[in-house]
């Protein structure tokens, strides 16, 4: 009985298991080979490391002062991680490589309920896992992987939500976990959420659900942000306006900036960006926006894209939640393009040689299996096109050996030391990480201090300091004793003597 279930399982989930396979493999394949990275994946690192240190969940550190830029959830996963299974390369992005992984299968299951075509979720899940930057930032211990699985699972259950109003509750528990994942970015989901769900929330007899599932996201949410809010008068200033919003202006959401962003996006996913303008072009020619299932994508693709538009700030990884809308349009309009040319050759055809017997038997069987017909070539070319992607950004991606850059090398060795501890460099995450030391860097000094020279020649007593090799030739040249304790190719570690 076990068996016959298990295969039946199988039988009915293998592409989506084809899926987790694949990516799982790449995701995870040589994820420690390389050292963490500044800023945000050591900085990060080092965040996490600090919370299961001191055991406070809710108020986050860094460096020795408060942390709030981003809400606690991807903290939260990688400080799991780190007390689980120890503090290392693997698990500062075992969370994200997990998510990342879950993502793609979430996206097979949101383009199965949207389209009931399971070739269309598999292409979907294809496209995202190998947009070039999706996959680096999966491989890596930062946030974007977290946000991006958060805003896929709040639009499935927002989506099952719509079919069965009782799925509401957990659709609004995956929103709350997606306002935690990264500053307000994340809602924008909450206008998915309402055109999915609209009719149901103004019916009377939904309304124990409706305030179980908002209920439910103020419990995720409120206690991180009472923490803050009850500590810090100018946190939701800080949080939300200097730093979610970078002080922008009402006003500067109306004026466009599209072309950084838009370059951005196509490096992004690179060969995927022509077949999503593309399906765009399918979807609106066949008319089929005025589909539930086509007007969300679009509408998803526009609230998620459109602040980075007005923006002169976008980075390159801030576009990853675009991928997801744009990965299901791109299956679907290009599946619905090839169905459209499908069928008007078939009635052109039949037109044209109905007088051939032979032929209009062949269209006479072909009508009605379009959608097999289609498939194929569908699942064939994106199969290539796929490898072919893989293919070109596969030495960026995956680490050929171990290496220790000398940065990391010497604030390892910079550990050991009770003195105070100097930077004169800008890879300050990486020595906070690798030293588990609080790091002062000479730029945060006074003016009298704010160079190796003045500071030796300052009154600071008892410290060390990491400083390029050739730097050393200035205490030389200004006649100031020094000693050095340590050395590699690029770095030293000096000190009075």
């Amino acid at each position: 009985m076990i068996i016959k279930k298990l295969i039946g399982f199988i039988r009915a989930y293998y592409l989506v298991l084809i899926l987790i396979a694949v990516f799982g493999f790449f995701f995870f394949y040589r994820l420690d080979y390389q050292t963490l990275t500044s800023w945000d994946e050591a900085w990060y690192g080092s965040i996490s490391r600090e919370m299961v240190k001191s055991g406070d969940w809710m108020r986050m550190k860094w460096n020795g002062k408060a942390y709030y830029d981003h809400p606690p959830m991807g903290f939260w996963l990688m400080a799991t991680s780190y007390k689980l299974l120890g503090i290392n390369e693997f698990t500062t992005r075992l969370p994200s490589a997990l998510v990342g992984t879950l993502t793609i299968s979430f996206i097979y299951l949101t383009a199965n309920l949207l389209f009931k075509n399971k070739y269309i979720g598999f292409v979907s899940g294809l496209v995202m896992g190998t947009c070039v930057w999706y996959f680096i930032r999966v491989r890596s211990g930062n946030l974007d992987s977290v946000f991006a699985f958060f805003y896929i699972l709040t639009v499935y259950l927002s989506i099952k939500a719509s079919i069965n109003f009782r799925w509401f509750p957990l659709a609004m528990a995956a929103f709350g976990a997606l306002i935690l994942s990264k500053t307000l970015v994340g809602f924008s989901a909450g206008a998915l959420i309402v055109f999915l769900n609209f009719q149901q929330i103004i019916k009377p007899k939904n309304i124990f659900w409706l305030l179980l599932g908002v209920g439910v996201a103020v419990f995720v949410v409120y206690p991180w942000y009472f923490t803050h809010m009850k500590t810090n008068p100018l946190f939701i200033q800080e949080h939300f306006v200097n730093i979610g919003t970078r002080n922008k202006s009402p006003l500067s959401y109306f004026q466009l900036n599209t072309a950084l962003p838009l370059f951005y996006l196509h490096m992004g996913v690179r060969k995927w960006y022509y077949l999503w303008l593309l399906a765009v072009g399918s979807i609106l020619v066949t008319l089929k926006l005025v589909k539930k299932s086509y007007m969300l994508l679009f509408l998803w693709n526009f609230v998620i894209l459109y602040p980075f538009l007005t923006s002169d700030k976008t980075q390159i990884w801030h576009l990853i939640p675009v991928y997801l809308p744009m990965s299901l349009i791109i299956a679907s309009g290009l599946f619905l393009g090839g169905e459209t040319l499908f069928l008007y050759l078939l009635k052109t055809g039949g037109h044209l040689m109905r007088k051939h017997k032979k032929t209009a038997n062949i269209i006479k069987k072909l009508q009605g299996r379009e959608n097999l017909v289609v498939t194929a070539p569908f699942l064939i070319f994106f199969v290539i096109l796929t490898t072919i992607q893989v293919k070109g950004f596969y030495k960026e991606v995956f680490p050929g050996s171990r290496y220790v850059p000398d940065d990391v090398d010497i604030s390892k060795r910079v550990g050991k030391y009770r003195q105070k501890i100097f930077l004169d460099d800008d890879f300050l995450p990486i020595a906070v990480f690798y030293s588990s030391k609080p790091i002062t860097t000479l730029i945060s000094l006074p003016d009298e201090k704010k160079s190796m020279v003045k500071l030796f020649e300052s009154n600071e007593q008892d410290f060390v300091m990491i400083t390029r090799n050739w730097a050393v030739d200035g205490l030389k040249a200004e006649n100031l004793p020094y000693k050095i304790l340590e050395k590699n190719n690029s770095f030293s570690i000096v000190s009075r003597p």
